[in-house]
């Protein structure tokens, strides 16, 4: 008799677990990939050699922070749409096409191929991404002891999907453009949603229709509303018919209405009046839960809303990678290494992955899977493209760097692990509260590395070490380790049981505003744009241009002293006034002057002024940017960030007792939901 194919095993798990790792990793391909080189293509120059869509940079990492957020916000509906009307196995399957229509409308050269893109994809991932786990849990029956191993092996597809999309992707975008990264990031997906859909016979049984399942659906990821757990519909009904809370909720929503359409323009006002009621709903539906739950689940409450801060406050910070740290690595980071350099990075990471692969198989842990292979990718990558793509010296592509992160996953995720392992054995704290706090602190400390790298740019003039960035990425590794493998299983343990599947939607909404957050703050990071067009002739271009003549020429940049005289900004370069190159209405003149002003230059000297100029309907028009008030900027905000996560942990280690108190044991309470998180939760739970 022929075996149900759903019934299959392979090196002793079912067969639809290697179906899904193939698609998630995939999907996860397509994500960090487009991720990568989303900011860096808006804010490249329009004449640039590859050509982006020349926004300015403030603009750019709003945009940013608007997808990211989005991203996790539709995980909301998109899970409520699997749980209760067509199951995960199909959400996923109609997620796949949406994301693959997106990255394919990407790959095409319009403005408007770009947002059209960008929502496809949040829809995309909104049905693929909290539901794709769901199906790894439906694969095993409560209580199989398979269960762990098998969702460490599905992590393995996220970080191999991650690192190699950073590194493909970033690198073909470099060479050849970025739609063709695009382009390859939908590529990518096609495949991840081929494979998913010749495995269908592998997935039989797993995450169907809930009227054709017949099994519960309390273990789905966003569960809203059914007869065992709470109604969302009756939460609403019950905020109506709470006078003071509906007008707690109405005050928060008029209020950030006002504040959004007086101190934003455009389209922003619109943007951020609808995130303000939405914000307000959230804490409606939480001051109702608060008010239906006993004593013991309203103290677990209070430590479950400061976990909600503690996840928007680690993701605020941590998702400057994508961000603002993108652009600044374009910019300020000295990319030219020797191969050498490289050579030692990933031949050494290599190793080093065997040796823990070798030691993992030894002890049968489940971390074999994850070493020795990845060891084994990781040199067959860098072999041919050191064969066959690299130089000496090699400027690393921007994009690129985005990988740094999943490859320190792979390297340390069970060596954190397996430290607090180690260190709950010595009878240590190691309670899922403590773990978030000092996540937190580690992570702001590789800011601090962000923030000598301005320095040192401002004391020596010339682009930072790249050391400074790899340990900035390290920090915020080994930070994300400690805290958000525990966040969602530490949330869903305080949670009343009655709330647990709405409480995971707040957890990913928190999580979209920790995008959203860190978009803003590097949106605040850079200067007011100071807008000017070019007025001088040839002959006066002439020691800017390096021989060639102007009409050769599509973008060029000016580089002089500026001060302020008299009330107006004045640029030269030596003998050379550079006021006479440039027309500066009195607008653009009075940002300039403001910016001038409000720097705190105690040395009293001249400031270097940049002049980047691009054609653009056969005019060169450009910016003023000044060197030293953008870098300091960034140097606060570096130190800014590192201060107030530090503050901010350290507060929650001195209350730490207290808190826990409140938890009334929560973490003595068998977890079982077995969630992903965006994380990666990679290590042994041995």
């Amino acid at each position: 008799m022929t075996k149900d194919p759903s019934q299959r095993t392979l090196f002793g798990h079912p067969v639809g677990l290697f179906i899904l790792f193939f698609t998630e990793m995939w999907e996860r391909f397509s994500y960090y990939g487009m991720r990568a080189i989303l900011t860096l293509y808006m804010y490249t120059s329009v004449a640039d050699n590859n050509p982006g869509l020349g926004w300015d940079e403030a603009f750019a990492l709003s945009i940013y922070g608007w997808y990211t957020m989005l991203v996790y916000v539709m995980s909301i509906p998109g899970g409520i749409l699997a749980d209760k009307f067509i199951g995960q196995k199909r959400a996923v399957f109609i997620g796949g096409l949406i994301l693959v229509a997106g990255h394919s409308v990407l790959a095409i050269d319009m403005e408007w191929a770009f947002f059209t893109g960008l929502g496809l994809i949040v829809l995309g991932v909104g049905c693929l991404k909290p539901n794709i786990s769901t199906m790894v849990g439906g694969l095993y029956k409560q209580g199989d002891i398979r269960r762990d191993s098998g969702f460490t092996i599905f992590y393995i597809g996220i970080n191999v999907g991650a690192f190699l999309a950073s590194v493909i992707v970033g690198l073909v975008a470099h060479a050849y453009g970025w739609h063709w990264g695009f382009g390859l990031a939908g590529i990518g997906m096609t495949i991840g949603q081929i494979g998913f859909m010749w495995g269908q016979k592998f997935l039989k049984g797993v995450g169907e229709p809930p009227a054709k399942s017949g099994t519960e659906t309390d273990e789905s990821l966003l569960q809203v509303g059914d007869e065992k757990n709470s109604s969302l519909g009756d939460l609403f009904s019950g905020l109506g018919k709470s006078p003071k809370h509906l007008i707690i909720t109405l005050i928060v929503a008029a209020l950030g209405c006002f504040l959004a359409f007086n101190y934003t323009e455009g389209g922003d006002s619109y943007a951020w009046s609808a995130l303000s009621v939405f914000i307000a709903l959230v804490i409606g539906v939480l001051m109702m839960v608060y008010k239906e739950i006993n004593k013991i689940e309203k103290d677990r409450f209070i430590v479950l809303l400061i976990s909600f801060l503690i996840v928007i406050v680690f993701w605020g910070a941590f998702e400057q990678a994508g961000g603002l740290m993108n652009i600044y690595t374009d910019v300020k980071i000295d990319r030219v290494v020797p191969l050498f350099s490289l050579d030692i990075l990933f031949f050494g990471g290599a190793a080093l992955l065997l040796l823990f692969g070798i030691r993992a198989w030894q002890k049968k842990q489940d971390s074999r899977f994850i070493y020795l292979p990845i060891a084994g990718i990781l040199l067959l990558v860098y072999f041919l493209l050191r064969t066959y793509s690299l130089t000496d010296p090699y400027e690393i592509p921007t994009a690129v760097f985005q990988s740094v992160n999943a490859l320190f996953i792979i390297i340390f995720g069970t060596v954190v692990g397996g430290f607090w392992i180690w260190w709950q054995r010595k009878g240590r704290e190691a309670s899922s509260l403590l773990k978030m706090a000092v996540g937190t602190i580690i992570m702001g400390v590789g800011f601090l590395f962000m923030a000598k790298a301005s320095i040192d740019i401002q004391m020596y003039g010339d682009k930072a070490a790249l050391m400074l960035l790899i340990l900035a990425y390290f920090f915020h590794t080994i930070g994300e380790l400690c805290a958000s493998p525990v966040a969602l299983s530490f949330i869903t343990k305080l949670a009343p049981v009655k709330y647990v599947s709405l409480m995971m939607g707040v957890y990913f909404a928190a999580t979209g505003f920790g995008n959203k957050v860190a978009g803003t703050i590097g949106e605040l990071t850079q200067a007011e744009p100071v807008k000017t067009e070019l007025v001088a002739n040839a002959g006066q271009l002439t020691p800017y241009l390096e021989g060639q003549p102007i009409d050769s020429v599509s973008t060029f940049n000016i580089v002089g002293k500026i001060t302020l005289e008299n009330g107006s900004p004045v640029i030269t370069d030596g003998e050379t006034n550079l006021n006479s190159f440039i027309n500066l209405d009195e607008e653009n003149k009075d940002i300039l002057v403001n910016s001038l002003e409000t720097f705190e230059n105690e040395s009293g000297d001249a400031l270097t002024a940049v002049l980047s100029f691009e054609k653009e309907d056969g005019a060169f028009k450009g910016q003023v940017k000044v060197f030293e008030i953008q870098d300091n900027l960034e140097l606060r905000t570096f130190i800014g960030i590192f201060i107030f996560t530090s503050a901010f942990g350290i507060l929650l280690l001195l209350f730490f007792r207290k808190l826990k108190k409140l938890t009334h044991g929560a973490e003595e309470m068998k977890d079982t939901h077995d969630k992903e998180q965006e994380g990666y939760e990679i290590a042994d739970p041995e």
